[in-house]
Protein backbone atom coordinates (compact mmCIF):
# COMPACT_ATOMS: atom_id res chain seq x y z
CA UNK A 1 0.00 0.00 0.00
CA UNK A 2 2.45 2.52 1.00
CA UNK A 3 4.95 1.46 -2.00
CA UNK A 4 1.46 2.27 -4.23
CA UNK A 5 0.85 5.61 -2.86
CA UNK A 6 4.28 6.57 -3.15
CA UNK A 7 4.20 5.84 -6.76
CA UNK A 8 0.76 7.66 -7.76
CA UNK A 9 2.39 10.43 -5.74
CA UNK A 10 5.53 10.43 -7.79
CA UNK A 11 3.31 10.02 -10.99
CA UNK A 12 1.11 13.10 -9.47
CA UNK A 13 4.39 15.30 -9.09
CA UNK A 14 5.63 14.70 -12.80
CA UNK A 15 2.24 15.25 -14.19
CA UNK A 16 2.18 18.86 -12.05
CA UNK A 17 5.86 19.07 -13.00
CA UNK A 18 5.49 19.07 -16.59
CA UNK A 19 1.94 20.65 -17.01
CA UNK A 20 3.32 23.85 -17.96
CA UNK A 21 4.33 21.99 -21.32
CA UNK A 22 1.19 20.79 -22.23
CA UNK A 23 -1.07 18.17 -20.66
CA UNK A 24 0.36 15.39 -23.54
CA UNK A 25 3.38 15.67 -22.40
CA UNK A 26 2.39 15.48 -18.59
CA UNK A 27 0.75 12.76 -18.69
CA UNK A 28 3.50 10.95 -20.88
CA UNK A 29 6.04 11.70 -18.10
CA UNK A 30 3.28 10.31 -15.40
CA UNK A 31 2.65 7.14 -17.49
CA UNK A 32 6.57 6.70 -17.75
CA UNK A 33 6.68 6.94 -14.07
CA UNK A 34 3.66 4.39 -13.36
CA UNK A 35 4.92 2.14 -15.93
CA UNK A 36 9.04 2.33 -14.52
CA UNK A 37 8.65 1.98 -11.32
CA UNK A 38 6.42 -0.93 -11.26
CA UNK A 39 7.27 -3.53 -8.74
CA UNK A 40 7.71 -6.97 -11.04
CA UNK A 41 11.30 -7.35 -9.87
CA UNK A 42 10.90 -7.80 -6.71
CA UNK A 43 7.61 -9.53 -7.64
CA UNK A 44 9.25 -12.05 -9.66
CA UNK A 45 12.21 -12.43 -7.86
CA UNK A 46 11.39 -13.31 -4.46
CA UNK A 47 9.43 -16.13 -4.68
CA UNK A 48 11.71 -17.38 -7.04
CA UNK A 49 15.03 -16.94 -4.61
CA UNK A 50 12.21 -18.65 -1.87
CA UNK A 51 11.46 -21.61 -3.84
CA UNK A 52 15.08 -22.21 -5.01
CA UNK A 53 16.21 -21.87 -1.59
CA UNK A 54 13.72 -24.53 -0.77
CA UNK A 55 14.76 -26.74 -3.38
CA UNK A 56 18.69 -26.33 -2.10
CA UNK A 57 17.42 -27.70 1.29
CA UNK A 58 15.08 -30.51 0.06
CA UNK A 59 18.36 -31.79 -2.19
CA UNK A 60 20.36 -32.09 1.07
CA UNK A 61 17.31 -33.86 2.70
CA UNK A 62 15.70 -30.71 4.80
CA UNK A 63 12.51 -30.08 4.03
CA UNK A 64 10.33 -26.89 5.35
CA UNK A 65 7.08 -27.15 6.66
CA UNK A 66 6.67 -23.64 7.45
CA UNK A 67 7.58 -21.09 5.11
CA UNK A 68 7.75 -18.70 7.74
CA UNK A 69 10.93 -20.67 8.87
CA UNK A 70 13.10 -18.73 7.22
CA UNK A 71 12.27 -15.83 8.86
CA UNK A 72 11.95 -16.65 12.11
CA UNK A 73 15.35 -18.39 11.37
CA UNK A 74 17.46 -15.17 11.17
CA UNK A 75 16.38 -14.61 15.08
CA UNK A 76 17.99 -17.92 16.17
CA UNK A 77 20.48 -17.41 19.09
CA UNK A 78 19.93 -20.40 20.94
CA UNK A 79 20.05 -24.12 19.95
CA UNK A 80 18.56 -26.48 22.45
CA UNK A 81 19.25 -30.11 21.49
CA UNK A 82 17.56 -33.07 23.08
CA UNK A 83 20.06 -35.86 23.52
CA UNK A 84 19.54 -38.53 23.24
CA UNK A 85 18.45 -39.74 19.81
CA UNK A 86 19.41 -36.54 18.45
CA UNK A 87 22.96 -36.17 19.16
CA UNK A 88 23.21 -39.59 20.56
CA UNK A 89 22.22 -42.78 18.34
CA UNK A 90 20.07 -43.66 21.48
CA UNK A 91 22.16 -47.13 22.06
CA UNK A 92 24.93 -48.29 24.49
CA UNK A 93 28.45 -48.36 23.26
CA UNK A 94 31.45 -49.83 25.44
CA UNK A 95 34.36 -47.47 26.23
CA UNK A 96 37.46 -48.60 24.54
CA UNK A 97 38.61 -49.39 27.75
CA UNK A 98 36.14 -51.79 28.31
CA UNK A 99 37.14 -53.11 25.21
CA UNK A 100 40.62 -53.77 26.66
CA UNK A 101 39.88 -55.09 29.81
CA UNK A 102 37.73 -57.47 27.94
CA UNK A 103 40.33 -58.92 26.24
CA UNK A 104 42.42 -59.26 29.11
CA UNK A 105 39.89 -61.76 30.81
CA UNK A 106 40.29 -65.43 31.44
CA UNK A 107 39.02 -67.79 30.13
CA UNK A 108 36.31 -68.96 32.88
CA UNK A 109 35.97 -64.93 33.31
CA UNK A 110 34.78 -64.48 29.88
CA UNK A 111 32.30 -67.52 29.51
CA UNK A 112 31.04 -66.27 32.80
CA UNK A 113 30.73 -62.79 31.20
CA UNK A 114 29.23 -64.20 27.93
CA UNK A 115 26.84 -66.18 29.65
CA UNK A 116 25.27 -63.36 31.96
CA UNK A 117 25.08 -60.62 29.29
CA UNK A 118 23.83 -63.09 26.80
CA UNK A 119 20.83 -63.41 29.52
CA UNK A 120 19.52 -60.45 29.69
CA UNK A 121 18.34 -57.25 27.36
CA UNK A 122 20.14 -54.55 28.93
CA UNK A 123 21.74 -52.21 26.22
CA UNK A 124 24.66 -53.03 28.18
CA UNK A 125 24.29 -56.67 27.83
CA UNK A 126 24.11 -55.80 24.31
CA UNK A 127 27.22 -54.14 23.58
CA UNK A 128 28.94 -56.80 25.96
CA UNK A 129 27.38 -59.77 23.96
CA UNK A 130 28.72 -58.32 20.68
CA UNK A 131 31.74 -57.79 22.20
CA UNK A 132 32.05 -61.36 22.91
CA UNK A 133 31.46 -65.06 21.49
CA UNK A 134 28.64 -66.64 22.49
CA UNK A 135 29.14 -69.47 25.66
CA UNK A 136 27.38 -72.39 26.15
CA UNK A 137 26.05 -72.94 29.52
CA UNK A 138 27.80 -76.16 30.64
CA UNK A 139 25.56 -79.09 32.07
CA UNK A 140 23.91 -78.64 35.60
CA UNK A 141 24.22 -75.03 35.54
CA UNK A 142 21.41 -72.50 36.58
CA UNK A 143 20.00 -70.36 34.50
CA UNK A 144 20.93 -66.87 35.44
CA UNK A 145 18.76 -65.23 36.99
CA UNK A 146 18.16 -61.01 36.15
CA UNK A 147 17.40 -58.54 38.79
CA UNK A 148 16.00 -55.28 36.67
CA UNK A 149 17.65 -52.36 36.95
CA UNK A 150 20.50 -53.84 39.52
CA UNK A 151 22.27 -56.71 37.41
CA UNK A 152 22.46 -60.64 36.49
CA UNK A 153 23.57 -63.34 38.52
CA UNK A 154 24.63 -66.47 37.72
CA UNK A 155 25.65 -69.73 39.87
CA UNK A 156 28.01 -72.47 38.99
CA UNK A 157 28.93 -74.93 41.74
CA UNK A 158 30.08 -73.06 44.53
CA UNK A 159 30.76 -69.78 42.72
CA UNK A 160 28.38 -66.78 42.29
CA UNK A 161 29.12 -64.72 39.51
CA UNK A 162 27.12 -61.20 38.87
CA UNK A 163 27.66 -58.36 36.42
CA UNK A 164 25.56 -55.52 36.41
CA UNK A 165 25.66 -52.20 38.69
CA UNK A 166 28.85 -51.40 41.26
CA UNK A 167 26.26 -51.91 44.33
CA UNK A 168 24.40 -54.77 43.02
CA UNK A 169 27.73 -57.16 42.16
CA UNK A 170 29.10 -55.91 45.84
CA UNK A 171 32.64 -54.16 43.95
CA UNK A 172 32.84 -50.47 45.70
CA UNK A 173 31.18 -46.99 43.10
CA UNK A 174 34.41 -44.88 43.07
CA UNK A 175 33.27 -41.22 43.68
CA UNK A 176 32.82 -39.55 40.54
CA UNK A 177 35.05 -36.76 39.20
CA UNK A 178 33.64 -33.44 40.35
CA UNK A 179 30.86 -35.10 41.19
CA UNK A 180 30.02 -36.36 37.42
CA UNK A 181 31.55 -39.08 35.98
CA UNK A 182 32.35 -39.21 31.67
CA UNK A 183 30.69 -42.78 31.66
CA UNK A 184 29.04 -44.85 33.71
CA UNK A 185 30.15 -47.98 34.43
CA UNK A 186 29.42 -52.02 34.83
CA UNK A 187 30.90 -54.75 36.77
CA UNK A 188 31.63 -58.22 37.00
CA UNK A 189 32.23 -59.82 40.13
CA UNK A 190 32.73 -63.36 41.32
CA UNK A 191 31.52 -64.32 44.89
CA UNK A 192 31.46 -60.45 45.45
CA UNK A 193 34.98 -59.51 44.45
CA UNK A 194 35.53 -57.40 41.31
CA UNK A 195 37.18 -58.98 38.18
CA UNK A 196 36.98 -56.27 36.19
CA UNK A 197 34.99 -52.97 35.49
CA UNK A 198 33.63 -51.80 32.06
CA UNK A 199 32.82 -48.49 31.10
CA UNK A 200 30.52 -47.55 28.88
CA UNK A 201 28.34 -44.71 27.55
CA UNK A 202 25.78 -43.28 24.60
CA UNK A 203 27.38 -43.41 21.18
CA UNK A 204 27.01 -39.81 19.64
CA UNK A 205 26.04 -39.30 16.08
CA UNK A 206 29.31 -39.18 14.20
CA UNK A 207 29.16 -35.85 13.00
CA UNK A 208 27.82 -34.50 16.57
CA UNK A 209 31.18 -33.26 17.96
CA UNK A 210 32.26 -31.28 14.74
CA UNK A 211 29.01 -29.58 14.58
CA UNK A 212 28.56 -28.42 17.69
CA UNK A 213 31.91 -26.85 17.66
CA UNK A 214 31.11 -25.45 14.41
CA UNK A 215 27.54 -23.96 15.58
CA UNK A 216 29.16 -22.30 18.77
CA UNK A 217 31.98 -20.70 16.58
CA UNK A 218 29.06 -18.92 14.77
CA UNK A 219 28.01 -17.50 17.90
CA UNK A 220 25.42 -19.70 18.72
CA UNK A 221 24.29 -20.31 22.50
CA UNK A 222 24.19 -24.46 22.61
CA UNK A 223 22.04 -26.13 25.37
CA UNK A 224 21.30 -29.75 26.04
CA UNK A 225 18.58 -31.37 27.33
CA UNK A 226 17.91 -34.68 28.64
CA UNK A 227 14.97 -36.82 30.59
CA UNK A 228 18.40 -38.82 31.97
CA UNK A 229 20.03 -38.15 35.48
CA UNK A 230 22.08 -34.99 35.71
CA UNK A 231 25.35 -36.91 35.58
CA UNK A 232 24.77 -38.94 32.05
CA UNK A 233 23.66 -35.24 30.32
CA UNK A 234 26.83 -33.53 32.29
CA UNK A 235 29.28 -36.51 30.92
CA UNK A 236 27.67 -36.02 27.39
CA UNK A 237 28.07 -32.62 27.16
CA UNK A 238 31.52 -32.92 28.09
CA UNK A 239 32.31 -34.70 25.01
CA UNK A 240 30.29 -32.61 22.64
CA UNK A 241 32.32 -29.41 24.33
CA UNK A 242 28.88 -27.55 26.01
CA UNK A 243 29.33 -26.29 29.44
CA UNK A 244 28.03 -27.27 32.30
CA UNK A 245 25.58 -25.24 33.29
CA UNK A 246 23.70 -25.65 29.85
CA UNK A 247 23.44 -29.08 30.75
CA UNK A 248 20.02 -29.66 31.84
CA UNK A 249 19.21 -33.49 32.94
CA UNK A 250 16.56 -35.50 34.70
CA UNK A 251 13.43 -33.75 32.78
CA UNK A 252 10.35 -34.42 32.34
CA UNK A 253 8.79 -33.35 29.11
CA UNK A 254 6.54 -30.44 30.74
CA UNK A 255 9.58 -29.19 32.85
CA UNK A 256 11.80 -29.84 29.54
CA UNK A 257 8.90 -27.41 27.79
CA UNK A 258 9.25 -24.88 30.81
CA UNK A 259 13.22 -25.09 30.76
CA UNK A 260 12.40 -23.80 26.87
CA UNK A 261 9.77 -21.59 27.77
CA UNK A 262 12.34 -19.74 30.62
CA UNK A 263 15.34 -19.46 27.78
CA UNK A 264 13.67 -18.63 24.66
CA UNK A 265 13.17 -14.91 23.84
CA UNK A 266 11.95 -15.70 20.14
CA UNK A 267 15.14 -16.43 19.61
CA UNK A 268 15.48 -20.58 20.53
CA UNK A 269 15.70 -23.34 18.02
CA UNK A 270 14.61 -26.64 19.35
CA UNK A 271 15.51 -29.73 18.15
CA UNK A 272 14.20 -32.69 19.45
CA UNK A 273 13.05 -36.69 18.05
CA UNK A 274 10.59 -37.67 20.11
CA UNK A 275 7.11 -37.18 21.33
CA UNK A 276 7.62 -35.98 24.74
CA UNK A 277 9.51 -33.20 23.11
CA UNK A 278 6.12 -31.98 21.40
CA UNK A 279 5.66 -29.74 24.35
CA UNK A 280 9.43 -27.80 23.81
CA UNK A 281 8.38 -27.59 20.03
CA UNK A 282 5.40 -25.35 21.14
CA UNK A 283 7.37 -23.84 23.85
CA UNK A 284 10.24 -22.97 21.30
CA UNK A 285 10.58 -19.89 18.73
CA UNK A 286 11.49 -22.67 16.07
CA UNK A 287 11.90 -26.13 15.96
CA UNK A 288 13.49 -29.12 13.95
CA UNK A 289 13.07 -32.79 14.32
CA UNK A 290 15.57 -35.81 12.65
CA UNK A 291 13.16 -38.19 10.53
CA UNK A 292 14.81 -41.63 10.03
CA UNK A 293 13.18 -43.72 12.88
CA UNK A 294 10.17 -41.50 14.18
CA UNK A 295 7.45 -40.38 11.84
CA UNK A 296 5.31 -38.34 14.17
CA UNK A 297 7.53 -35.09 14.46
CA UNK A 298 7.83 -34.17 11.36
CA UNK A 299 4.23 -33.04 11.50
CA UNK A 300 4.63 -30.86 14.69
CA UNK A 301 8.12 -29.38 13.03
CA UNK A 302 8.93 -26.54 11.02
CA UNK A 303 11.45 -28.34 9.07
CA UNK A 304 12.36 -32.27 9.52
CA UNK A 305 15.47 -33.18 8.04
CA UNK A 306 16.91 -37.17 6.89
CA UNK A 307 20.35 -38.15 7.11
CA UNK A 308 22.34 -39.50 9.73
CA UNK A 309 24.23 -36.40 11.11
CA UNK A 310 22.61 -33.14 12.35
CA UNK A 311 24.53 -31.35 9.66
CA UNK A 312 20.97 -30.29 8.63
CA UNK A 313 20.85 -27.85 11.10
CA UNK A 314 23.36 -25.52 10.17
CA UNK A 315 22.41 -25.91 6.67
CA UNK A 316 19.24 -24.50 7.12
CA UNK A 317 20.06 -21.73 9.34
CA UNK A 318 23.03 -21.10 6.45
CA UNK A 319 20.16 -21.02 3.89
CA UNK A 320 18.09 -18.34 5.78
CA UNK A 321 20.38 -16.17 6.16
CA UNK A 322 21.81 -16.67 2.67
CA UNK A 323 17.93 -15.70 1.68
CA UNK A 324 17.49 -12.42 3.63
CA UNK A 325 21.17 -11.81 2.02
CA UNK A 326 19.42 -12.09 -1.61
CA UNK A 327 16.38 -10.50 -0.70
CA UNK A 328 18.08 -7.58 0.88
CA UNK A 329 20.34 -6.84 -2.16
CA UNK A 330 17.37 -7.23 -4.55
CA UNK A 331 15.70 -4.44 -2.57
CA UNK A 332 18.92 -2.32 -2.63
CA UNK A 333 19.29 -2.72 -6.03
CA UNK A 334 15.36 -2.37 -7.00
CA UNK A 335 15.89 0.99 -5.32
CA UNK A 336 18.99 2.27 -7.32
CA UNK A 337 17.10 1.56 -10.50
CA UNK A 338 13.48 2.91 -9.48
CA UNK A 339 15.71 6.26 -8.13
CA UNK A 340 17.66 6.57 -11.25
CA UNK A 341 14.70 5.78 -13.62
CA UNK A 342 12.38 8.53 -11.88
CA UNK A 343 14.93 11.12 -12.16
CA UNK A 344 15.26 10.67 -15.95
CA UNK A 345 11.35 10.69 -16.36
CA UNK A 346 11.06 13.79 -13.73
CA UNK A 347 13.80 15.31 -16.73
CA UNK A 348 11.58 14.19 -19.56
CA UNK A 349 14.19 11.84 -20.67
CA UNK A 350 11.73 8.63 -20.44
CA UNK A 351 8.85 7.95 -22.64
CA UNK A 352 6.32 5.63 -21.84
CA UNK A 353 7.58 3.17 -24.66
CA UNK A 354 10.90 3.62 -23.52
CA UNK A 355 9.37 2.62 -19.64
CA UNK A 356 7.77 -0.44 -21.04
CA UNK A 357 11.21 -1.73 -22.21
CA UNK A 358 12.74 -0.52 -19.53
CA UNK A 359 10.78 -2.36 -16.81
CA UNK A 360 10.90 -6.21 -18.06
CA UNK A 361 14.61 -5.84 -18.53
CA UNK A 362 15.02 -4.67 -14.79
CA UNK A 363 12.76 -7.59 -14.26
CA UNK A 364 15.11 -9.69 -16.00
CA UNK A 365 18.58 -8.67 -14.65
CA UNK A 366 17.32 -9.20 -10.94
CA UNK A 367 15.66 -12.35 -11.75
CA UNK A 368 18.89 -13.51 -13.40
CA UNK A 369 21.06 -12.19 -10.75
CA UNK A 370 18.93 -14.01 -8.03
CA UNK A 371 19.34 -17.21 -10.08
CA UNK A 372 23.03 -16.97 -10.54
CA UNK A 373 23.77 -16.44 -7.20
CA UNK A 374 21.14 -19.32 -5.66
CA UNK A 375 22.57 -21.41 -8.03
CA UNK A 376 25.14 -23.43 -5.80
CA UNK A 377 23.03 -25.34 -3.89
CA UNK A 378 22.96 -28.53 -6.37
CA UNK A 379 24.19 -30.97 -4.31
CA UNK A 380 22.26 -33.43 -3.13
CA UNK A 381 22.23 -34.75 0.70
CA UNK A 382 24.06 -37.43 1.95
Amino acid sequence: TIYVICVLTFAAAGFLAWSPAGADRALAVAVSILVVTCPCALGLATPLAQEMVSGSLRRRGIFLREGSFADRALSVRKILFDKTGTLTLGRTVLHDEALRALETLDAPARQALARLAAASGHPVSRAVSEALPPAEFPAGCEPPREFPGQGVELRVGDEVWRFGSPGFTGAADPPEAGGRAAFSRAVLSRNGQEITSLPYGEELRADAVDEVRALTRAGFEIHLLSGDSPGRTAAAARRLGIPAQRAHGHLSPENKARQVAALDHRDTLMVGDGLNDSLSFQAAWTSATPAIDHATLPARADFYFLGGGIGAIRTALAHARRLRTVVRDNLILSTAYNLAALSLCFAGLVTPVVAAVLMPVSSAVVVTLTASRLRGGNRSWK
